[in-house]
Parts: structure tokens; C-alpha cells; sequence
């Protein structure tokens, strides 16, 4: 309908001369009328097909549940009910079939333990409360009990002691390296029972534990009573060498590592020390807090490490200002591991020393333990570790700045043994570290 037609058919009265500008208004608003009642027209047309869109896809949907609602169901739900069943078909052939019966607890235990350790990496791993306690002990340094490391000898079917803190309770009661451990409590022990006689041999401060060893060097059996008390593990080592060298070797990084370090590092400087070696070979890692704390008299002030998860969140851990500043060389091999190459990695980014030796191991990701209500826990990979300038070695290891292979014949000595020297012609990497050190490299 057009403007003329409107206002001819249905206004004709009001076209004279006296009210013309009356008609003009209303023939205005009459257009403007007409448009509201096309555009309404126009959105009641959209409103039909927009009801017939949603109708249509509605009754297609309906339609989709009604013969596929059973696959599709049966597709979300599959795995889990996929594992219920096979895990109970499981169960039901070990009952009727395995010749003893089944410890369920132990069962479960394994369960667990394949859900964290096989869809996972090398590092992440599920741990009973009792296996939980141990690790906690291990990492702080710190346990109740005598004082000793022991390992399976299968050749004279005993348990080995391979190390005797000192000092330690152990060490005061007279056993020896070498010594093999026959009986624990009135218990006999043979190769396999090195679990065991790790929960006889600790136990509560200020208690004694009676023991049977064998000596092979005398070639005799040995009644030993020691006590038991709060043992520090030693992680650190120094030395004074020649030319005012120290040398500190430093063989994990727990608990008491920082303590340990700052009292050696303290002694070598009381010796008048001008240069400096650490020895972290065979290091597999340990605490980054401990880590930290040992590069601040390292590493120049500023970045040290940071991590990044896996939703990019990026953590950094910054050194202070109080590194000693003077000559260095940090000695690694293929047993150097974690924070190890975390204080490796830093070394060499920031130029403050020389790596000596062979490539590090190569492990630049960071575990963190979930504790359950139970005391078990669930220890997972959570982050990757760059070194200052953003490299993750996770998989590649440390180059060394000065490659050199350790002797065939060469064993790194064990400082806990009180008969430990260090051979600087046997341990060449040594050697060539106080080398690089006198030729000011």
C-alpha cells in the first residue's frame, strides 16, 4: 500500500485548504503505520520459521536418542563398566584357581600401584604408608635406628652392610663395612630379607637391637648390641687439596644437605680455601629448597630455575646475593641427576665455573607427592625445570665444558668409610678439574 491510496481512499475530507498541515501530519503517521506493520509481519514470518527450525531439530534429536540412546550409553559408560567386569573375572580366576589364598589388601595395593606407574613416566609412582614413611625419612635425612646401609648378598646369603655412618651407633658398636648381618632380634636373615631387617634394626629412640654378624675378613660370627638413635645421613663432604683447592662432595640433596654444606664450606674457607671443586657424580637429586639454598653461595643473584606445569603456570626460584665469587669447577657424570643438573645447568648458564667430566643423566622434571588420608602416597610428575636460560634438559643431559671418561677401574670413594682417600691419580675427572682450576679456565 502505497502513501497516495492510503490517504485518497480513507482520508478524503481532510485535503482543503484550511487543514493542510493537518493532513500532511496524518498522512505521515499513517506511513509510518504501515511500516510498523510490515516489519511486524516480516518478524511474525521469522518467528514461524525459526519455531519450525527448533521443532525440526528437536524431533531429529528425539529421534537420534531413540535409536542410538543404547550405543551411545553404552559408549560413555564402556570403560568403566569394561573394568569393573574384567576386574572382578580376575579376581574370580585367581579365588577358584591360585593354590593359596588371596591377600586382598596386597591385591589392591598392586592395583593402585599399576594406575600410577604404567600410563605414567619413570618417576611417577604410587607408595604405601609404610613405603611413604621411609620415603619421608629418606628425603628429610634423618632416621631412628643405628646407623647403617645394607644391601642383598646372595653369594653368602646375608645382608651386606655397605656403609657405616659416622658418627652413628653402629659405628661406636664396632661393625664394619663388609660385615653380613645373620641375625637381627633372635630373627635369622638371609638374602631376602632386607625389608624385614630394615623394620627390626629401627624402631624407637634410646632402645638397643641385638644382631649376629658375619666378618669374612676374620672369617668369624659377631655378637654386636647397639642402640638406636635419630641418625643424620652425611651428604657432604669437604676437603682442603693443594694450592688452597677445597673440595666438597655433596651426595644427595635431603633435608639436612644445607646445614651440612654451609658447615663445610665454612671450615674449607677457615683453612684459607681460594678455589673451589664440587663433586656432584652419582648425585641422583633431591629437594629443590635444598638445591636452592646450596647455589645461593654459588650462583650470582638472580634466576636459578624455574618450572612450568602443564596449563603453562610458570614458577621461578631466584639465588641471593652472597655467592662466593671465586674460581670453580663442578664435576658430573652419567649418575648426576635433577638437582644436580639444576645446579649444573645454572653453573653454565650464568659462567660462573666449569663443568668437568661426562654427560649428565638427564632428568629435568619435578615430582610432587600427594599424601592420601591413609598415609599412602601418590608421587606424580607435575612440572618441567629450565635452567636460567630456558633450556629443559629433560631427556638430553649437561654437555660438559671439558669431557673426560673416569678410569675403568676408577670407583668413587665412599666418605662414610673411614679408610675413604681421595686418589687424584686414580680419579682423573679430578685431576683434570684442579688442572683447569691452576690454569685460570
Amino acid at each position: 500500500m502505497d502513501k497516495e491510496k492510503f490517504t485518497s481512499e480513507n482520508h478524503s475530507g481532510l485535503f482543503d485548504e484550511n487543514n493542510e498541515d493537518t493532513a500532511k501530519e496524518t498522512s505521515e503517521r499513517a506511513f509510518e503505520d504501515e511500516k510498523y506493520i510490515k516489519a511486524a509481519a516480516a518478524e511474525a514470518r521469522l518467528k514461524n520459521i525459526s519455531s519450525f527450525a527448533i521443532g525440526f531439530l528437536c524431533c531429529m534429536l528425539l529421534v537420534t536418542l531413540v535409536i542410538c540412546g543404547p550405543a551411545l550409553y553404552k559408549s560413555i559408560f564402556k570403560h568403566e563398566l569394561d573394568y569393573k567386569a574384567k576386574q572382578l573375572a580376575i579376581y574370580n580366576i585367581m579365588k577358584d584357581n591360585y593354590i593359596d589364598d588371596i591377600d586382598i589388601d596386597k591385591m589392591y595395593e598392586g592395583i593402585y600401584l599399576g594406575m600410577t606407574s604404567i600410563p605414567t613416566d619413570q618417576y611417577s609412582y604410587y607408595m604405601s604408608s609404610e613405603d611413604a614413611k621411609s620415603y619421608n625419612e629418606k628425603t628429610d635425612g634423618n632416621y631412628v635406628g643405628i646407623g647403617v646401609v645394607i644391601t642383598q648378598n646372595r653369594e653368602l646369603d646375608g645382608l651386606e652392610i655397605t656403609t657405616v655412618y659416622k658418627p652413628s651407633p653402629a659405628y661406636d658398636a664396632g661393625l664394619k663395612k663388609g660385615d653380613i648381618i645373620k641375625e637381627v632380634s633372635g630373627v635369622e636373615m638371609t638374602s631376602e630379607s632386607l625389608d624385614e631387617a630394615v623394620d627390626l634394626v629401627r624402631g624407637t629412640e634410646n632402645t638397643t637391637v641385638d644382631l649376629v654378624v658375619y666378618r669374612p675378613s676374620e672369617d668369624r660370627e659377631i655378637e654386636v648390641t647397639s642402640y638406636r638413635k635419630n641418625v643424620e645421613v652425611s651428604t657432604v663432604f669437604g676437603f682442603m687439596l693443594e694450592n688452597n683447592v677445597g673440595y666438597i662432595q655433596i651426595t644427595a640433596f635431603d633435608g639436612v644437605t644445607p646445614e651440612q654444606y654451609r658447615n663445610v664450606l665454612e671450615d674449607l674457607k677457615k683453612q684459607g680455601m681460594q678455589k673451589l671443586v664440587i663433586d656432584v657424580r652419582n648425585n641422583p637429586g633431591g629437594l629443590l629448597v635444598s638445591i636452592s639454598q646450596v647455589a645461593d653461595t654459588l650462583i650470582p643473584k638472580g634466576v636459578l630455575t624455574y618450572t612450568e606445569d602443564k596449563h603453562g603456570k610458570k614458577q621461578y626460584v631466584y639465588t641471593q646475593e652472597e655467592h662466593l665469587g671465586i674460581p670453580l669447577c663442578v664435576l658430573v657424570n652419567g649418575g648426576s641427576a635433577s638437582a644436580s643438573e639444576l645446579l649444573t645447568g645454572a653453573v653454565k648458564d650464568t659462567g660462573v665455573g666449569t663443568i668437568v667430566g661426562t654427560k649428565t643423566y638427564g632428568k629435568g622434571v619435578v615430582q610432587t607427592p600427594f599424601e592420601l588420608k591413609d598415609g599412602s602416597i601418590v608421587k606424580l610428575t607435575t612440572s618441567r625445570y629450565y635452567t636460567p636460560n630456558g633450556t629443559c634438559i629433560d631427556g638430553i643431559g649437561i654437555e660438559p665444558d671439558v669431557e673426560i671418561e673416569a678410569a675403568e677401574d676408577f670407583v668413587m670413594p665412599d666418605f662414610n668409610d673411614e679408610d675413604a682417600v681421595i686418589d687424584i691419580e686414580k680419579d682423573v675427572q679430578l685431576k683434570k678439574a684442579l688442572e683447569v682450576l691452576a690454569n685460570g679456565s
